[in-house]
């Protein structure tokens, strides 16, 4: 339940109503009915009940009805306990305001859990320094309602009535909406600065990772078209999600454009963090963020990670060829739960080119040479507008899993199957540069159409050589085997949880609760 106030310009006065949203299950709408408590007049205007409230205020509380005790709690939480006072002296009758004070009954268990876990992480002190003391104890109150009962809201004002919390009253909508109005981005900043500063552990890793979530409403300025993960034919927005590995606790979330894909998120995100004074000790990835310009920014900006990645790129094929014989011993053999893998690992440059053409037009270009030993080899370029800008040794790990051929081989050819639809569908279209050798695209002169054929002999060396591998490419010297990069990397799950939490929490399938705030 929560208070509207209408003004009325003939009158100069507004005049306030108790309203509560109803699902109407015929309609399918919401029902607002809406009761007349009062008015507000005067300079500054003063709250004045009408005989309705005036009567509810001096009776006994025995003969409330539900709806009766809902008024008088948002009247109270909205414009205080004065207008008891105001009631007395509209109904000529003795005030209930100390039976109704001295009959009430406040739960505290939520506070016993929620105010332990308040005051373990410091939450209070972070967010008086992003928000200030008053909107901090709101905003800590209706935390605490959201995790124990996960409801709307607008549906708070009952639940704080008699639960303990910092507020220690209901907050009416219009004040939750004036909350959520002075929650901005320098508040916010300035909370996740204090937040991270406090979880910075050196010795633990951090997982990284987007979700998408639809969206059937308008409103949204982040909601596009982008690649669905739910597999949903909506426009969608995009959460960018931190976590540490050890504990799963979020660290950071972000919403991006439905549009923008993984691979472009990370420097971004990567620069933001910096910005707040935080630089993880390992950041996990999974493939979606595998590209050359995210590997080499992470290197040249001295970060540390574990990136898996795509088998698609002809520098991890060259790594995956070599190390063939190696998978090739029995002594290879790596059995985790009930998968037999076949590992290897090998010590690579990774090499920064600047490349400077006949025009002289300037592009950066990467190398990646496998090292003979141990040491920290260094290579010299001999080519003409060739220049060497960096070189930062890593480890790729390489593993095979027999088991894995079957599931990946169906993958990789209904992905195929689907590119080659899009390219007929659009005749100006190009092969996404992934899949690009796997097509022969051929138009004969004067024909009206292209044509779109599968280049067997490229699809039959996938098979052949690169389904069922599994790669992963790092600068931690902690993780200096395959095995102990698939232990970590199988933390992953802990992203996923959180994920589902984040997605459950903002659904926003329901409309009426969300807008770009």
């Amino acid at each position: 339940m929560h208070i509207i106030e209408n003004p009325n310009l003939r009158v100069g006065k507004k005049y306030c109503y108790a309203c509560e949203c109803k699902w109407n299950k015929q309609t399918h709408e919401y029902d607002k009915p809406r009761i007349a408590i009062g008015k507000l007049e005067g300079d500054p205007p003063s709250f004045v009940p009408n005989n309705y409230l005036a009567r509810l205020l001096a009776a006994d509380q025995s003969i409330y009805t539900e709806t009766d005790r809902l008024v008088i709690e948002t009247a109270v939480a909205k414009y205080g306990k004065e207008i008891f006072q105001l009631g007395d002296e509209k109904a000529g009758s003795v005030s209930n305001a100390e039976v109704i004070q001295k009959a009430k009954a406040t739960f505290t268990g939520p506070s016993m859990i929620f105010g332990g876990i308040t005051n373990r992480f410091g939450l209070d002190d972070m967010l008086q320094k992003a928000f200030g003391k008053d909107a901090s104890r709101d905003i800590i109150s209706l935390a605490w309602y959201l995790a124990s009962e996960g409801a709307a809201l607008s549906d708070s004002d009952a639940w704080l009535c008699y639960y303990d919390n910092p507020r220690g009253c209901a907050i009416s909508s219009q004040d939750i909406t004036r909350l959520l109005d002075a929650m901005n981005n320098d508040g916010i900043m300035t909370f996740y600065r204090e937040w991270l500063a406090s979880q910075q552990n050196d010795n633990d890793k951090v997982l990284y990772d987007l979700t998408s979530i639809s969206w059937t409403g308008k409103g949204i300025d982040f909601a596009e078209w982008g690649h669905n993960r739910d597999k949903e034919s909506l426009p969608q927005v995009n959460f960018a999600l931190l976590c540490a590995r050890s504990t799963a606790m979020p660290l950071f979330a972000w919403p991006l454009a439905g549009s923008i894909s993984d691979t472009r998120t990370l420097q971004n995100t990567l620069q933001f963090l910096e910005n707040l004074g935080y630089k993880p000790n390992c950041l996990m990835m999974d493939r979606g963020f595998s590209s050359q310009e995210n590997i080499t920014y992470m290197l040249e900006h001295g970060h540390t990670f574990l990136q898996a990645l795509r088998v698609n790129a002809d520098w991890i094929r060259e790594i995956i060829d070599a190390g063939r014989l190696d998978r090739l011993n029995p002594d290879s053999m790596l059995v985790k739960k009930d998968k037999t893998y076949y590992v290897s690992t090998a010590l690579c440059q990774w090499i920064v080119l600047k490349r400077t053409t006949r025009k002289q037009t300037v592009m950066d270009d990467v190398l990646v040479k496998i090292c003979q030993g141990e040491n920290n080899e260094k290579y010299e370029i001999d080519g003409k507008g060739l220049e060497i800008i960096s070189q930062h040794m890593c480890r790729v790990h390489v593993l095979f899993c027999q088991d894995l051929v079957g599931k990946q081989w169906d993958k990789f050819m209904a992905s195929l199957k689907d590119e080659r639809q899009r390219l007929l569908s659009n005749e100006t279209a190009m092969p996404k540069k992934e899949f690009a050798q796997y097509f022969k695209i051929e138009k004969v002169k004067y024909s009206r159409h292209r044509t779109v054929e599968f280049n067997i002999e490229k699809i039959e060396k996938h098979r052949n050589r690169y389904a069922g591998h599994i790669c992963f490419i790092t600068n931690d010297k902690t993780i200096p085997t395959a095995e102990s990069a698939l232990n970590e990397y199988s933390t992953r799950d802990y992203i996923e949880k959180d994920f589902d939490e984040l997605k459950n929490d903002l659904d926003m399938k329901r409309i009426r609760v969300h807008t770009n705030a």
